[in-house]
């Protein structure tokens, strides 16, 4: 409001004052420069006086502290959906909001000099898990591209909410071929009607995209629908056992070294 009105940093400090027309006690505005406010306040809490220029030794010795330390970096934070309800989840620089998962035995999780997340081998699961809420439980879509580097079994375990439960879309599992939903009905990717065997070659990049909507739960793997799943009256829940670390957002992988790019959310017409 200061540099606003007078178009220079500063504060206005309210106190009681007598109106010189009607004689009453009213509040009226006094302005600080910032010069002042910085010395009184500092000079306040060290103990000293501000000198006459309204500086104290203490607010001089602080200031000159604050300009010689490095800018703090910022926190790492999920932007707001933009006009498409897309919010990207991964910016290629560092893990932002995710974290390792603490499976126990599990390989190594950075992000290498190209920008993609990567997992080295582990004793069992490696993988991530989101920090904090997801945007969204249902009337959403979470994409990303996934790449197996080495090993024999999923390179991708994507775990997400469904309303007021999760699942895991498995790529890969069961020895390097299952594709599916665990759990529906108690029953994991290998069992129900979700299961695909695909064929997975190292070093190639694919295109992976789950949908959650409040009446389905659909999945893609390079535009090809995998799973079409109607939500009614079905028990969705995770496998029980590890897997349960990655809520509410999880990717993770099963003794297999694997890569990961363009990890995108957005938010669907109808989502909260």
């Amino acid at each position: 409001m200061h540099f606003g009105l007078y178009g220079q940093a500063g504060l206005f400090v309210w106190s009681i004052q007598e109106d010189p027309v009607t004689g009453e006690a009213v509040p009226g505005r006094t302005i600080l420069a910032e010069a002042d406010v910085v010395g009184v306040a500092v000079a306040a809490e060290a103990g000293t006086k501000p000198d006459a220029s309204g500086e104290s030794k203490a607010a001089a010795g602080e200031a000159e502290e604050l300009e010689s330390a490095p800018a703090p970096e910022p926190a790492a934070s999920v932007e707001k959906a933009d006009v498409n309800g897309v919010i990207p989840l991964f910016d290629g620089k560092t893990l932002g909001s995710w974290e390792k998962t603490q499976f126990g035995g599990e390989g190594d999780v950075f992000v290498d000099e190209e920008g993609n997340l990567e997992f080295g081998f582990g004793a069992v699961i490696s993988g991530v898990n989101w920090k904090g809420d997801p945007p969204a439980t249902s009337n959403y879509e979470i994409s990303l591209e996934a790449m197996k580097l080495d090993g024999n079994d999923f390179f991708l375990a994507l775990t997400f909410p469904v309303k007021d439960s999760h699942a895991t879309f498995v790529v890969g599992g069961w020895g390097g071929g299952v594709v599916g939903i665990s759990s529906v009905d108690d029953l994991n990717a290998s069992e129900n009607e979700t299961m695909n065997i695909e064929g997975f070659e190292k070093d190639v990049w694919h295109k992976i995209r789950v949908r959650v909507t409040d009446d389905k739960l659909q999945a893609w793997i390079d535009d090809e629908n995998k799973v079409d799943l109607e939500l009614e009256g079905r028990k969705i829940s995770l496998l029980p056992g590890d897997i349960e670390l990655s809520v509410p957002i999880g990717i993770a992988a099963y003794q297999t070294r694997a890569q990961y790019r363009n990890i995108v959310w957005r938010n669907l017409e109808g989502g909260k």
